[in-house]
């Protein structure tokens, strides 16, 4: 018998099948390495893939990343054009032989003593103009002993591979209106803080390492690769930004004053995160992780739009500012945190300093389909009516998923409001007491509260877990006959580097499609060993084995080479949000972890892919297996998608 898993949603979730915050799918050069890797060694196997090869899947696939429903009023800069993000010098440029006004030229390590490049007089002798030039950075070139001043108003382009390595009087002494364009590979390196004030723009797509990092008046850090921060992240006064579309690592992240952070791919803050002014932006379209969450001021622009993850509190009190402080949770986002404090009555000292709140306001607005899970305690201290948890005002319904629910204070009024769509789950909530005249609790709208002394048993809701939300499984679960498969996807977790690695049995599933927005996924074998999800769901902890078990994939146990390996039922389970017709199964979302990050496998048109679509018939390959040792003409289909390989 079949182990079932049935996951239902709606069609809100659309946008999570469609949005993949990790791998930058345009079918172009935004790609992570691993991603580049994988398609250099597919074409160096198979050759160039046909420009109408569709991968069994038969549409075309949409490039564009979905845009969230909740956007901030703030405008976030896009990054820099890609002509900006070179590999050599441009043809015409010569090497710097000494130092120099407004240079136009470049250095590598070669380059002997300070490095003084400053602006001068125009040909009219105006002095205002200083304008210091273009500089282009080639090789290593360590200034961790030596001065670097590059004048401002200037551009520097780090080339792919090159390193720059500054100290800390360098780091934090970058000039006026500066842009600094760091292509793929390259390198930013500094002991101290690296500082960005007055107008200095960043656009990294290499990688940034220093001890701290800042962002003051007017300036942007747009990273698209990564950032390492030993310590502590500020994003400050004036409008500065951070802009994340790759990965960012830091023991903390401030924001203070005016400034804005947006993360749309992968940020992971082992300490706290901080956000502390009424100007405040926190947009998250990614997956941002942090050891606490504070949000103490009353900004209305502190906005998830996918997952957010929090190890230990999730602090929330925004003074009495009824319509504008609040946490805003997109449809299909999720939060989950080992506890929460809503409003105050406790104190505790945190890496970024001491917190403490003796009750007070707060509002968490959540979106259809969203999930704010706490594992631990769920502390209610709102102290005034209206303040607390509210779900959608139509559609369906949010879900407060909490261990235990209890009051800040014995003797006081409203401790937390729960209105419009919202359910909330627990195992034991705070009775609904009074004091005076005011109860503890305040329901408006559809609120209902599900746990001893309230509604028995679960909400009638089930929501799909997904890279954004770690779902809900309530009550309405219900049995299914077995289906029968529609198409089978076979897929590849982007390990492979020579012929014999082309195996596509990391990951075997059947999709049937109950509608065009439904189906059902069977998972058939798991022949990779890294942590893989389909549909947000891990294929491993679905056959209840561990990530290095191969599944299903080895046939005969004298060519298992050692490797673990285990036979297993298949196991089914229900998605929704997908477009068959659109799509035919190729936005059902694959995703492998790789250290710490998330990449997805993709099936674009013309393009090395990740997954095949193929009949449910298709016998897949034993593990060591070489695709084309199996089925012999599979690199002729991959360049003319009329052969006939299996």
């Amino acid at each position: 018998m079949k182990k079932k898993f049935f996951v239902l949603g709606t069609a809100a979730m659309l946008m999570v099948f469609g949005f993949t915050s990790c791998s930058h799918d345009s079918g172009g050069t935004d790609l992570s390495q691993v991603e580049l890797e994988y398609r250099t060694s597919f074409v160096k196997t198979f050759g160039q893939p046909a420009a109408d090869q569709d991968w069994g899947f038969g549409t075309e696939e949409a490039n564009a990343r979905m845009t969230r429903a909740i956007q901030p009023s703030f405008n976030f800069p896009s990054d820099a054009d890609a002509s900006k993000f070179l590999a050599s010098v441009p043809a015409g440029v010569e090497k710097l032989t000494q130092n120099v006004a407004r240079a136009n030229n470049y250095i590598d390590e070669t380059w002997q003593g300070d490095l003084n490049i400053w602006g001068g007089a125009t040909a009219e002798g105006n002095w205002q103009d200083r304008s210091g030039g273009v500089l282009y950075i080639k090789g290593n070139c360590d200034f961790s002993n030596r001065s670097f001043y590059f004048d401002g108003n200037s551009e520097l382009y780090l080339l792919e591979g090159a390193t720059l390595t500054l100290n800390n009087s360098n780091a934090s002494n970058l000039q006026t209106n500066t842009k600094i364009y760091m292509a793929a590979g390259s390198k930013i390196v500094t002991p101290g803080e690296l500082k960005l004030n007055n107008g200095l723009h960043i656009y990294n797509h290499g990688t940034i390492e220093a001890n701290k990092l800042s962002t003051n008046s007017h300036s942007v850090l747009y990273n698209v690769g990564k950032v390492y921060v030993t310590t502590k992240i500020s994003v400050e006064n004036d409008l500065s930004v951070v802009v994340n579309d790759g990965i960012i690592n830091a023991a903390d992240l401030n924001t203070a004053g005016s400034g804005k952070i947006e993360n749309n791919d992968s940020v992971r803050i082992t300490g706290t995160t901080f956000v502390n002014s009424n100007d405040n932006t926190w947009v998250n379209n990614g997956r941002y992780h942090t050891g606490n969450f504070i949000y103490n001021a009353a900004s209305d622009e502190v906005i998830n739009n996918c997952r957010l993850t929090v190890d230990e509190d999730f602090n929330i009190n925004l003074g009495d500012n009824p319509g504008n402080g609040n946490f805003k949770m997109d449809a299909g986002s999720g939060v989950l945190t080992k506890n929460f404090n809503g409003g105050g009555n406790w104190a505790k000292s945190y890496s970024t300093g001491w917190s403490a709140f003796n009750g007070g306001p707060f509002f968490v607005y959540m979106g259809e389909n969203s999930v704010f899970k706490v594992t631990g305690t769920c502390m209610m201290n709102a102290t005034k009516a209206n303040y607390g948890f509210y779900g959608p005002t139509s559609g369906g319904y949010a879900v407060l998923d909490a261990k235990k629910i209890v009051k800040g204070a014995e003797n006081q009024g409203y401790e937390v409001t729960y209105g419009n769509n919202l359910y909330v789950y627990t195992e034991n909530h705070f009775g609904n007491g009074y004091s005076g005249q005011y109860p503890y609790i305040d329901f408006k709208g559809n609120a209902k509260i599900f746990a001893p002394g309230f509604e028995d048993g679960k909400p009638a809701i089930t929501i799909l877990p997904s890279p954004c939300c770690m779902g809900f499984s309530g009550s309405d679960v219900t049995p299914k006959t077995d289906p029968t498969p529609t198409i089978r996807i076979i897929a590849e977790d982007l390990s492979a580097s020579e012929s014999s690695d082309f195996d596509f049995n990391d990951v075997v599933f059947d999709v049937t499609f109950n509608s065009n927005t439904t189906a059902t996924i069977t998972l058939q074998a798991a022949g990779g060993t890294l942590p893989l999800y389909v549909a947000g769901q891990e294929v491993h902890q679905l056959f209840g084995v561990a990530t290095d078990v191969m599944v299903n994939t080895v046939r005969d146990a004298s060519k298992s080479r050692g490797a673990k390996w285990a036979t297993k039922a298949p196991v089914s389970f229900d998605i929704s949000g997908i477009d068959r017709d659109t799509y035919n199964g190729r936005d059902i979302l694959i995703q492998v972890k790789k250290g710490d990050e998330l990449h997805t496998l993709n099936a674009n048109t013309g393009i090395p892919a990740a997954k095949i679509g193929v009949k449910p018939t298709f016998v897949w390959c034993d593990e060591y297996e070489a695709i084309e040792s199996r089925y012999p003409k599979f690199k002729e289909w991959v360049q003319n998608k009329e052969v006939v390989w299996y």
